[in-house]
């Protein structure tokens, strides 16, 4: 019998074909390129303080300026400008109350006691409320 030469046909099979991998791949880098921008502009904005900044923390009485609209998170509810309101029915209030002022700034005084998810879940109501600038500050004396 005959020994058969290699077939120059199957020479180049040994190779892995990359092309349904890099079809993918640049199909995922475009989709990921068009959503990014609608994804990135529904955050909350933060500015961090500056440190030894005495302007990052709220003393009691200034926290009942009627110019200053302020929303209490404490273990025993939510108070929006000393009055206390419940979590369903925060959004209304805080839509009304924005409505009337020119400021659109509410400031958070978030209690040490208090879950981040709740504070978070404040945030969220106060952004879907319309105020335009957040600021979380510290109370003196707790």
């Amino acid at each position: 019998m005959a020994v058969r030469k290699k077939n120059s046909i199957l020479e180049g099979q040994n190779e892995a074909n990359i092309t349904p991998l890099a079809d993918v791949t640049t199909t995922l880098i475009v989709v990921f390129m068009i959503t990014m921008p609608a994804l990135a502009g529904h955050g909350i904005k933060v500015n961090q303080a500056e440190a030894g900044s005495e302007s990052a923390v709220v003393t009691p009485t200034e926290m009942k300026n009627e110019s200053l609209l302020t929303l209490a998170v404490t273990p025993a509810g939510i108070t929006l400008n000393g009055t206390m309101v419940a979590v369903e029915s925060l959004e209304l209030e805080l839509s009304n109350e924005l409505a009337t002022r020119d400021d659109k700034t509410l400031v958070i005084v978030p209690h040490d006691d208090v879950l981040l998810g709740q504070v978070v879940q404040v945030l969220d109501i106060a952004k879907a409320s319309g105020a335009e600038s957040l600021a979380m500050l510290n109370e003196i004396g707790r």
